[in-house]
């Protein structure tokens, strides 16, 4: 089968031919009936789970290990009966094996709560476990050495065996989930060595993961046979859709790289986006993950708009944030007093601030009160609006308490009839108050 002329084909004949030596085997009534108590046997306990293993749900361990356990029993009694039970038993170990992770993350954790032990096993030990059980199986079912040697592909003139395939699929994984161990380790020796702030390690250790991951790239591209025409056939391929199709994706990853080396905006800096408080919560190679303050959404922006829009940081050198709160009182009373007393309530919030001090400001004469202006800081910006509500509320316990009056516009709306002169609504009232003369509803406040 022809994948692409210049780039290589796949012929999966050979392989095909072997799995069908493998239906031979599978056929024999023995066996067939070995398989169909391995697949039933799990299918059974889930559906009578709830009803049998209910006195052991608060032992998710022990639950964990009742099915091999019984598959093997199973496995025993067919070897009393004289029956061939070696797939039974072979599917029985595997699935014991595979169980006995729960107890072990359990124990892990007893001795010691803080050990990355689900990292471990969805990175580490699971993976391996899947690929001895893939080797095993194959070599219960035929031979090993004779499947690895199976041509199955050809790319840029380097035919490729399913053993070399294999390999590479493997080595591959290896390196893109260890290579941050070594990066991390050599943005360490920088730090100590070198002296990098600790505010740009993220980034080194984010440039030597992907030199560690393209140097075992190449080394694995080396293994299968592939040389350096190939690599230049490929990078010019990568031009091509790096100028066409992935030029954004390029972009954001330059700007990751960038942002994370310069620390501008790292984890746990507050922004300012369109006006709402936003914690970043990741640094990612395409977008940065926020949380904004107002209502806990996830924001996702790309790298690349922070260098091209403008973000307010609250956190950068200075992490305290100035508020306001606008207050009218009403012409009776005396602004320094009303200055002081709103002075005082916020020296008094404990999460204002001492220094700077808060101050209060006389802002205008209005129609009907003096506007003022209280200003303080916080220590936390995700806070200052929930201070500035206690605040408010303050303020309008002692103004009562102070008979301080703030002013609110009122309005006496009468009704009145088309024409003027069919105007009846008021004339009872002109007549009791004979100064009193009728305006519109405009000129009444």
């Amino acid at each position: 089968m022809i994948l692409l002329p210049w780039l290589g084909e796949v012929a999966p004949g050979a392989v095909g031919e072997e799995l069908l030596s493998w239906m031979v085997y599978l056929q024999r009534g023995s066996v067939l009936l070995q398989l169909a108590v391995v697949i039933g046997l799990p299918i059974t306990m889930h559906r009578f789970r709830d009803r049998h293993l209910e006195p052991l749900r608060n032992h998710p361990n022990l639950q964990s290990l009742v099915g091999p356990l019984l598959l093997l029993l199973i496995s025993v009694v067919f070897s009393l009966l004289l029956q061939p039970s070696g797939l039974i038993r072979y599917f029985a170990l595997l699935w014991l094996g595979w169980n006995l992770f729960t107890p072990l993350k359990t124990l892990l954790l007893h001795f010691n709560s803080t050990f990355p032990v689900n990292e471990l096993e969805s990175t580490f030990l699971k993976p391996v476990y899947v690929i001895l059980s893939i080797l095993s199986f194959i070599r219960l079912m035929g031979s090993l050495e004779n499947l690895s040697r199976i041509p199955v592909a050809n790319l840029f003139g380097v035919e490729l065996s399913l053993g070399k395939i294999y390999t590479a699929i493997v080595a591959v994984y290896i390196i893109l989930t260890v290579a941050s161990r070594p990066a991390a380790f050599l943005a360490w020796i920088s730090g100590k060595v070198f002296g990098v702030k600790s505010q740009n390690r993220k980034g080194l250790e984010l440039i030597f993961r992907y030199s560690v991951i393209g140097v075992g790239l190449l080394a694995v591209a080396y293994y299968v046979g592939i040389d350096g025409n190939a690599f230049i056939a490929i990078a010019g391929g990568l031009s091509v859709g790096i100028g066409f199709g992935i030029k954004e994706i390029i972009s954001n990853f330059i700007s990751s790289i960038w942002l994370l080396f310069e620390g501008s905006v790292r984890p746990g800096e507050i922004l300012m986006i369109n006006g709402d408080p936003c914690t970043v919560r990741n640094l990612g190679l395409r977008a940065t993950q926020l949380r904004r303050g107002r209502d806990g959404a996830e924001l996702l922006i790309p790298n690349q708009n922070f260098f091209t829009e403008e973000a307010i940081s609250y956190t950068a050198t200075e992490t305290s944030r100035r508020d306001s709160v606008n207050v009218g009182a009403a012409y009776d009373h005396d602004p320094e007093q009303v200055v002081e007393l709103l002075e005082a309530i916020a020296t008094n919030h404990q999460q204002v601030l001492s220094y700077p001090p808060p101050q209060a400001f006389v802002t205008d004469f209005a129609d009907s009160a003096v506007n003022y202006r209280l200003l303080f800081w916080v220590a936390n910006p995700l806070q200052s609006f929930n201070v500035g509500s206690e605040l408010r509320q303050a303020i309008w316990k002692r103004f009562q308490e102070k008979e301080i009056t703030i002013p609110f516009p009122q309005r006496q709306v009468y009704p009145m009839e088309w024409p003027p002169s069919n105007q009846t609504s008021l004339r009872p009232q002109l007549q009791a108050e004979p100064n009193l003369e009728p305006r519109t509803e405009g000129e009444m406040d």
